[in-house]
């Protein structure tokens, strides 16, 4: 592997600008359509941020979520990485609508490692929601399990790995899992930062800190539910220990939404759950 910096697929910031990363890559971001609401924010520990995400809005009413973490020789130095991944996936996923969420990610791990030196990895959580569809794609490269909560927090899935984590060996292959979704349903995605944090006694937040806040604001607004996420961490964690950045993302599905299938004629519809 290259020790530098540079390559043609990945363009990466200056140290100049590293600064100025945290304002422009990871603000808050608020969305309502007539289908999906949704909300994202990143409380960093250092101005290097090494957590990212991002939203991309697909057509006509779809939604691109991505959210992960990148480690390296030090945080300034990992927090060169997450701007440039996320340049090459914005390209690659509105070029194709989001359909192969799979192949995407598989080229941007052996990009990473053809340009990176061993000691950087990724974390990476990308999903595609479509709401006409009902039907929602995703590929999890080593990142913490999303939760995908159904109406009224009744039922919930962990989005599990399906593969490793990015920059390892480019012979890596990962898994693109579909799950069928329902009115009123909210994937909260969050990093490790956020389940990783310990009380004094050494218990993590974990899913069932989300969880448990997910619970407190059943039908919601994504922005309240990602910060009463926040605000739960933020209690349950030890202040004098040591912080890394945490970050959640969370779509949710409008509980009210016309049904397509009915709209289209379609009798017999079949979805690929995980």
């Amino acid at each position: 592997m290259r020790d530098n910096f540079s390559s043609s697929s990945l363009e990466f910031e200056s140290p100049a600008c590293r600064t100025d990363i945290a304002g422009r890559l990871f603000p808050c971001q608020v969305r309502h359509s007539a289908v999906l609401d949704y909300y994202g924010e990143s409380q960093l520990a250092e101005r290097a941020a090494t957590d990212f995400f991002e939203f991309i809005p697909l057509e006509p009413s779809g939604l691109i979520t991505i959210i992960g973490h990148v480690s390296g020789q030090t945080p300034a130095a990992a927090a060169l990485l997450a701007p440039a991944m996320l340049g090459f996936l914005r390209t690659r996923l509105r070029g194709d609508g989001g359909g192969d969420i799979r192949r995407v990610v598989r080229d941007l791990n052996r990009t990473l490692c053809d340009t990176l030196p061993d000691t950087f990895y990724a974390a990476l959580f990308c999903a595609a929601i479509y709401p006409q569809r009902r039907e929602m794609r995703y590929v999890n490269a080593g990142h913490e399990p999303a939760l995908l909560a159904r109406r009224g927090v009744e039922r919930v899935h962990r989005l599990e790995s399906t593969g490793t984590v990015l920059g390892l060996t480019p012979r890596a292959g990962f898994g693109q899992r579909s799950i069928a979704l329902e009115p009123g349903d909210c994937m909260a995605a969050f990093t490790d930062g956020v389940a990783d944090a310990a009380d004094p006694a050494g218990n993590s937040f974990g899913a069932p800190g989300v969880l448990h806040a997910l619970c407190g604001h059943s039908g919601a607004r994504a922005s309240a539910m990602a910060a009463a996420i926040l605000d739960a961490v933020r209690q349950f964690a030890d202040p004098a220990a040591p912080a890394g950045d945490r970050t959640v993302a969370v779509a949710r599905l409008n509980p009210v939404l016309r049904d397509p299938l009915l709209e289209a004629g379609i009798d017999d519809p079949a979805f690929a759950v995980a």
